[in-house]
């Protein structure tokens, strides 16, 4: 059969499969003329003209939707050139379509490629596809959340995709040049692993796989990779390097280090919680038994003044206890109006425990009282959370500000922080909590808020703190932001809108009287 001389091509059929209309280019092709086709069945026509489509059309081609590939040659295997049959059924008539195309991918790979220099045709639909595979392949592999590589024996690379620059902006050409650099960015105690993972599979032409951290610049932030690669071994049995992808898994690392110790952690919180009440009750009975000892001393007693020390060291320390116990208390996240002012001075007992008995930590809450309606707990762990960053960020004899203050609605909130000015949108109450640290680097200011980005050690830092604080306060039509200098240190912003102070833009009176009295009981309820 000769090669098609056409773009494309249509036959008619009716319901009995006989061929009513049939262009000019089908006609030229098989040397009839398209009125003499008229009455013909298509099937039989095409089967006269190569029997061996017979195994390739159903004998109901009229009657339904078909597509396929029908070979040139008598063997598909054979043939690299063919048409593209698309049969489509309508009420009274069917269409069929062919044009030239190329053998389907598993058939092209067995095919005899040599017919395709005799056919211009099929040459021009041969580069086609290869561009489209080769456009195709250059788009799969910039979307892929990995870093295809081809990386020689001695650990140099002849090949990275681009995602490489994400990592290593400034280094990524050196990777081709030094082999030693590649190894030096994987962390110390992984690399000893790596070697001999590499050692115990290089001999053998299957693909492994190899999980190690890096070390990403300028702060060494560790990243987890997922090392896929497979040997290229010569057929004497000499190793000429690797193809392979990495994977960034730091989440899924992270994640699973938390998960293989929820079990053994939840054992552990129900013990210390009991721990806990139990420590509770002990300092609840020391400070009754003070309290009744120092009530019924004299003022010129000489114990008086310590037993009256005793009383307080209980009180506080089942202050203490009781902000512990609510930090991990499991209960719905229920909102109501609080004092901002009473929580953050309570909440001192805890920042005062997780700071360096060295540094200094100031705090400014004012006078006045600040309502706010938000849930109590996850605002203590937000604050708790903002300490413990700023605790790690100072020197031991380094200085922690907390301060607390009233804005109006319009004025100038969180200033100098990034993507200033921010204005209120209401009245409300602006936290800030400095330190004099080391600062947030620049390259890390988008993305400190991310979820799993720490610069911590991965086992020490999840990379959820300020995330969950963002979702908190956010969730509180509230802002957060930040202010850093490297060198000199960072603050962090919290605006938190008055109670009611929503509400009070629909109903002024009512709804400022309700917030007003709510207010009121809790405050004194807490003094």
């Amino acid at each position: 059969m000769k090669s098609p001389n056409f773009e494309n091509c249509q036959i008619a059929m009716n319901q009995d499969g006989m061929i009513t209309k049939a262009s000019e280019s089908f006609g030229s092709w098989v040397g009839k003329n398209p009125k003499d086709l008229i009455g013909k069945k298509f099937l039989g026509f095409l089967f006269s003209l190569e029997a061996s489509w017979k195994m390739l059309l159903p004998k109901n081609l009229h009657t339904k939707d078909f597509e396929t590939f029908l070979p040139l040659s008598k063997n598909d295997q054979d043939s690299s050139i063919g048409v593209f049959l698309s049969c489509c059924n309508y009420d009274q008539i069917s269409v069929v379509s062919l044009s030239p195309a190329l053998a389907p991918h598993d058939s092209l790979k067995k095919a005899f490629m040599g017919d395709l220099m005799k056919d211009p045709r099929a040459l021009a639909n041969t580069l086609i596809r290869l561009q489209k595979a080769e456009s195709r392949l250059s788009d799969y592999v910039s979307n892929f959340p990995g870093i295809f590589f081809t990386q020689r024996s001695d650990m140099t690379f002849t090949y990275l995709s681009r995602g490489i620059r994400r990592l290593f902006p400034t280094e990524h050409e050196e990777f081709s040049r030094n082999g030693g650099l590649f190894l030096n960015k994987i962390v110390e105690q992984d690399r000893e692993h790596f070697q001999h993972k590499l050692n115990a599979n290089s001999k053998r032409k299957e693909t492994f796989s190899i999980t190690y951290r890096i070390k990403i610049p300028p702060n060494d932030q560790v990243l987890y990779l997922l090392d896929v690669r497979t040997p290229i071994i010569t057929a004497t049995n000499r190793l000429l390097g690797y193809d392979g992808v990495f994977v960034d898994i730091t989440r899924q690392s992270i994640a699973e280090h938390r998960l293989s110790n929820s079990i053994w952690r939840e054992g552990l919180a129900t013990l210390t919680n009991g721990l806990v009440h139990d420590f509770s009750n002990l300092m609840a009975g020391i400070f009754s038994i003070s309290e009744l000892y120092h009530g019924m001393m004299e003022k010129d007693d000489p114990m008086l003044n310590g037993m009256g020390q005793i009383k307080k060291s209980a009180m506080q320390a089942q202050k203490l206890v009781r902000r512990i116990i609510d930090l991990h208390r499991e209960k719905s996240a229920t909102r109501s109006i609080h004092d901002l002012r009473l929580l953050l001075k309570d909440q001192m007992d805890l920042v005062g425990i997780i700071i360096p008995r060295s540094a200094k930590i100031v705090t400014d809450f004012g006078t006045d009282a600040i309502p706010s309606f938000i849930e109590e707990t996850g605002f203590r762990q937000v604050i708790l959370n903002l300490a413990i960053n700023a605790r790690d960020a100072i020197e031991r004899n380094g200085r922690i500000r907390i301060s607390l203050k009233k804005v109006k609605r319009g004025q100038e909130i969180m200033k100098g922080a990034t993507g200033g000015p921010h204005l209120a949108k209401t009245n409300g109450a602006e936290i800030s909590l400095s330190d004099n640290g080391q600062g947030i680097a620049h390259e890390h200011a988008d993305k400190i808020f991310e979820p799993f980005f720490t610069t911590k050690d991965s086992m020490d830092g999840s990379g959820f703190g300020l995330y969950n604080s963002k979702l908190f306060i956010e969730d509180h039509n509230g802002r957060i932001g930040f202010s850093s200098e490297i060198g000199k240190g960072t603050t962090f912003y919290l605006f938190l809108p008055y109670a009611g102070s929503e509400e009070d833009a629909l109903e002024p009176s009512r709804k400022a009287k309700r917030a007003t009295r709510e207010f009121v009981k809790v405050r004194k309820s807490s003094a």
